[in-house]
């Protein structure tokens, strides 16, 4: 029976079990690894635990929120001390509170399976790793701004992406440059709308596309004029998907304000048979899943 002995984590200074193999020390189930281990080299803990009070202060947070992000990721993570000054100067650590902010949109995005599923975060006053934040203080205030943003719920340490935070969350973890893209339904059935956000959604996402359902941005309902609102979005967006299964006056006006302004529009709907104006032709689809298939095929002809 493997005999392990039990080490102070360098990084989120909690006592833990340490397993040796091949010149490094794993590390098991701490703050920077909850569930999982890392790596360091059995040469670089010294030099490391050297350092100066205001190095830890300032680099050891980030080291624990890099290696919580990796190997949430399910990636290996081996560190020797050399690799201290290279993380930290990675532009893939996030300095801004919106980019620490889309952290952790993102762990919670790969924790659920679609917006409003709940994810407990256990020893959340000791998880200001998931932001890449130094306190507590700042992981709060990085949580109450995603809340008053409409990005999370939350209760305790129990969080929840909203549909907002869900399409933010898959939009920033693409890593590429999408096109903003509106959704315009011609009902407001949640099942439907939840069809979209979970299975359409991805694929525009897959295809260069950030899309976001029209209403979304329109929750300031005391707006004394909505509708230049409503056009203000559409005028920025490059891609205008209409569903016209039930088309309302508001949805053509909608239709023909892009169309006045040279913005693609994708017309769908679940009718087969409809009067509709002419050269409006949708395409038709029955489910989500079919739906993603034609989308498909007319996004990647351009």
């Amino acid at each position: 029976m493997e005999v392990l002995e039990s080490k102070r984590c360098l990084f989120c200074d909690e006592l833990v079990k340490v397993k040796r193999k091949g010149g490094n020390e794993w590390y098991i189930d701490c703050m920077c690894a909850p569930g999982g281990s890392y790596g360091l080299r059995e040469d670089s803990y010294e030099p490391l635990r050297l350092l100066s009070y205001s190095e830890k202060r300032n680099s050891f947070p980030i080291l624990s929120a890099y290696i919580r992000e990796q190997t949430d990721c399910d990636e290996k993570v081996i560190l020797t001390y050399e690799d201290l000054v290279t993380i930290l100067q990675s532009p893939q650590i996030p300095i801004t509170t919106e980019e620490k902010g889309n952290r952790l949109l993102r762990y919670l995005h790969r924790h659920t399976t679609g917006p409003g599923e709940a994810v407990v975060i256990n020893q959340f006053s000791q998880s200001y790793n998931l932001t890449y934040s130094l306190t507590l203080q700042e992981l709060v205030f990085i949580t109450e701004k995603l809340k008053e943003d409409g990005y999370i719920e939350r209760i305790g340490s129990t969080f929840k992406l909203t549909e907002k935070g869900w399409v933010e969350a898959a939009n920033t973890a693409s890593g590429k440059a999408l096109k903003p893209c509106y959704v315009q339904l011609s009902n407001h059935n949640e099942s439907i709308s939840r069809d979209w956000l979970e299975t359409v959604f991805p694929r525009l996402i897959q295809l260069g596309y950030a899309p976001k359902f029209l209403e979304e941005d329109l929750s300031l309902r005391l707006d004394p004029k909505p509708i230049e609102t409503v056009l203000q979005e559409i005028s920025n967006c490059k891609l205008l998907v209409v569903d016209v299964t039930e088309p309302t006056a508001e949805l053509w006006l909608r239709a023909g304000f892009a169309i006045g302004n040279e913005i693609q529009i994708i017309w769908t709907s679940q009718v087969a048979d409809q009067q509709l104006p002419q050269g409006v032709r949708p395409l038709v689809w029955q489910d989500a899943e079919e739906l993603v298939r034609v989308l498909q095929k007319v996004l990647t002809k351009e």
